[in-house]
C-alpha cells in the first residue's frame, strides 16, 4: 500500500510507502488524505503521527504525474487533491506530530508545516522548490510557513527553492527540534505522543483552531490583496513554463 496507517491505543500513525519514488505523493495518495486521517480519528486517535518508509519522509508531489498534465481539468484536479490533502492535515481534530527523517521536500515539507509538531533527525533536509518548477503556491500554504518561519525565510525558502539543513530549519522555526539518529527521533516522537495523548483534546482542538485561524488563511483582505486565486494555481500546473522548466530539471 502507497499508505500505510497504524493505531496503538489512541496513537495513530500514516506512513508514506513508495521507495521508488522517495515517497513522492501520487494525486490517488493525495486524494486518500482526507478519508485516511478521519478513519484514524473515528477508530480513537488523539495524535496522528505522520512519517515516511524508508530513509524518506516526502519528496513531494508526482513528477510524472505532473509531466502527463495535458490540459485545465487535469492540471485543476491534481491542484485540488494537492490542497484538499495538506488542509486534511492541517484541520484534522487530532494533534499531528511530522516525524521526519531523510528528504522533506515540496509538497512533503508543505505537508509536514501543516502538522501541529515537527520533529527530525540530523541527516533531514527541507525544500519548497516550487519556482524552480513554475508552481504557483496557494495562499494557505504561504501563510502556515510564514506563521512557522516569518516573512523573511519564507521568501528565502520559496524565491531560490534553497535546501536547507535540520540545524537550519530548527533555528528558523521550521522544525521544534531535531535528533541525532533515527532511533532518537522514533523514541521523542512517541514519548511526545503519549504525552499529548493523556491531555484535554477540547483544550487541544480548541488552540488548534484559534492558531489555524490566525494562520491558515487571508479571506479578510481586500480582493486585490489576496494571494493566488484556485484557479491561478491550476493554470500554474499546466503552464508552458512548468512544461520546460520540468523538461529541463528532469530530462527523458
Amino acid at each position: 500500500m502507497d499508505i500505510i496507517t497504524r493505531l496503538s491505543g489512541d496513537i495513530g500513525t500514516l506512513s508514506f510507502n513508495r521507495p521508488q519514488t522517495r515517497n513522492a505523493l501520487s494525486k490517488v495518495m493525495w486524494q486518500a488524505l482526507p478519508r485516511l486521517l478521519s478513519q484514524l480519528v473515528k477508530d480513537g486517535a488523539r495524535v496522528i503521527i505522520l512519517t515516511g518508509e524508508g530513509n524518506t519522509f516526502a519528496a513531494g508531489a508526482d513528477i510524472a504525474e505532473l509531466s502527463a498534465i495535458k490540459d485545465l481539468a487535469m492540471a485543476e484536479e491534481l491542484s485540488q487533491a494537492i490542497a484538499d490533502g495538506i488542509e486534511a492535515v492541517a484541520q484534522v481534530r487530532a494533534a499531528t506530530i511530522a516525524m521526519i527523517d531523510g528528504p522533506c521536500l515540496g509538497g512533503g515539507c508543505l505537508l509536514a508545516a501543516a502538522c501541529d509538531l515537527r520533529y527530525a533527525s540530523e541527516a533531514s533536509i527541507f525544500s519548497v522548490p516550487v519556482a524552480r518548477l513554475g508552481i504557483v503556491l496557494d495562499q494557505s500554504n504561504v501563510l502556515r510557513l510564514v506563521g512557522l518561519v516569518g516573512p523573511a525565510w519564507t521568501r528565502d525558502l520559496i524565491y531560490s527553492g534553497v535546501t536547507i539543513d535540520s540545524i537550519t530549519a530548527q533555528s528558523i522555526g521550521l522544525l521544534n527540534d531535531f535528533f541525532a539518529n533515527k532511533e532518537d527521533l522514533l523514541t521523542f516522537v512517541q514519548s511526545k505522543a503519549k504525552i499529548i495523548a493523556a491531555n484535554s483534546i477540547d483544550s487541544i482542538i480548541g488552540a488548534k483552531a484559534t492558531i489555524n485561524s490566525i494562520y491558515g488563511s487571508n479571506r479578510d483582505l481586500p480582493e486585490a490583496l489576496r494571494g493566488p486565486t484556485t484557479a491561478e494555481v491550476a493554470s500554474s500546473y499546466c503552464s508552458d513554463d512548468l512544461k520546460e522548466r520540468l523538461a529541463k530539471l528532469f530530462p527523458s
